[in-house]
């Protein structure tokens, strides 16, 4: 399993963004190596985080690729102060059993 962890600080948004947004999380949420996702944030600092989680680094790859996940990087600075992409493998995971998450899956 691979997990995607992408965190932001937004200072804008604009009706581009929000497409551009939007076709990205469908793009990821139909991916057949898509596993699910976590999203919280930070108040203190403003950041806000999102961690997808895929199969194998196919599902990372098909997301590298994707027409508007690009135009969305290359025009980050419009929206962003900054940005941070964490990519991990996922060796492990375990806890009391009583909360679902992607990770307990067997």
């Amino acid at each position: 399993m691979i997990s995607a962890t992408f965190l932001f600080k937004q200072f804008a948004s604009d009706p581009v963004f929000e497409s551009l947004d939007q076709s990205i999380e469908n793009f990821v949420t139909n991916h057949p190596e898509y596993l699910g996702r976590d999203q919280w944030s930070n108040q203190e600092k403003g950041i806000l985080a999102v961690v997808y989680y895929f199969e194998s680094e196919k599902g990372l790859e098909a997301l590298k690729e994707f027409s508007d996940h690009k135009t969305a990087k290359l025009n980050h600075a419009q929206w962003y102060e900054g940005y941070q992409v964490i990519i991990s493998q996922v060796l492990k995971s375990y806890g009391n059993g009583k909360l679902e998450h992607v990770t307990n899956r067997k």
